[in-house]
């Protein structure tokens, strides 16, 4: 009875993964335990194990997207006819296992290359020794003018799916933090949005197909950009911890999620999502929705502005303003507005 070979359900089940690399072969003999792919969902990287002896056949394409939970390959009892040998090709322009070894590059440069369907063979490197570099590989890439591939068309993928599978509503307002916003923003917000949840939750959980099942601690995901693109790595039960131990978990998180090195357990659980592009001097935007969560909550530029205390004389006032992304398929404009109103009352103190 032949085995099957899955995908890992990285992120969630029916979300797409790719086959990054074979280490193996059609037809070749495997043995339980031995290394034979690498697979990546959103920036999640997992190697794969023969899960018994055999014979490895139905190899799907390298960088061809695969549901998370279908199969990737069968392991049969029974050797297969094959032509002879090759090396494992990929498809559109990507990069087989035989050819990394011949050429010599880093290994961020050959992440890069398989996430965006380079082939290392046409990228001249301008590294010690003619080294490839990942510079090098994004030159390529921008050079090259190439559709979306790979990783990279998968996570395209799943933000289409959120903007088509929900229905999706902004409300923005606008906080004045005068008295009470610190130099540690984020790891602040962060907080005071798990407080707020525990109130409001309509907004706090996560969606499968039309039911909605709410969480009962709120577990906040906070967007982390990094040179491979967005990733959106878990703070548990930030609402339990100090904002000094929440600095130190985001700091800690968003260190390794640029290393490449965060696991699909620091993503798992999330209810909620916060994203800050204040740094960038944006004020207001439209986040798109995490799924399958609800709800995503924008985070804007700490501005200070001319404002009017109590006392009627004018005086600086340091504001932000805060954008609410939520579903209206699950949650109503003023629950939301709710809880933006209640958040808002939190923040200002």
């Amino acid at each position: 009875m032949p085995l099957e070979v899955l995908m890992p359900v990285i992120t969630e089940a029916g979300d797409d993964g790719v086959v990054t690399a074979w280490f193996v072969d059609e037809g070749s003999p495997v043995r339980a335990g031995q290394l034979i792919a690498e697979v990546q969902a959103e920036k999640v990287a997992e190697e794969i194990e023969a899960p018994g002896d055999g014979f490895v056949r139905g190899l799907v394409a390298i960088n061809d997207p695969v549901a998370q939970g279908a199969p990737i390959c069968v392991i049969d009892d029974q050797p297969i006819e094959q032509a002879p040998s090759v090396p494992v090709t990929a498809d559109a322009g990507g990069v087989t296992p035989a050819s990394e070894e011949r050429i010599v590059a880093s290994p961020a440069a050959k992440r890069i290359a398989r996430e965006l369907g380079i082939d290392l063979a046409g990228v001249a490197g301008t590294g010690p020794g003619g080294r490839v570099t990942e510079a090098d590989v994004r030159g390529a890439a921008a050079g090259s003018a190439a559709p979306l591939t790979g990783l990279r068309s998968v996570i395209a993928r799943n933000l289409r799916r959120s903007v088509s599978e929900t229905a999706p509503v902004t409300l923005t307002t606008t906080v004045d933090v005068t008295d009470t916003a610190g130099a540690r923003i984020t790891p602040w917000l962060i907080r005071t949005v798990a407080l707020t949840l525990a109130d409001h939750p309509d907004l706090n959980g996560t969606r499968e197909g039309d039911a909605f099942t709410p969480a009962e601690t709120a577990h906040v995901a906070l967007a982390i950009q990094t040179e491979a693109g967005l990733v959106a790595p878990v703070v548990n039960d930030p609402a339990a911890k100090s904002v000094d131990e929440i600095e130190a978990e985001v700091a800690e998180l968003a260190t390794r999620a640029r290393a490449g090195e965060l696991a699909a357990d620091d993503y798992a659980g999330a209810t909620f999502t916060v994203t800050n592009l204040g740094s960038y001097g944006i004020d207001a935007f439209t986040p798109i929705i995490n799924l399958p969560q609800v709800a995503i909550l924008g985070v804007g530029a700490l501005r200070t502005v001319p404002g009017i205390d109590d006392a009627g004389n004018v005086s600086a006032r340091r504001t932000l303003t805060l954008s609410l992304t939520f579903d209206h398929a699950f949650v109503d404009g003023a629950p939301a507005a709710e809880f933006l109103a209640h958040l808002r009352g939190l923040l200002e103190g």
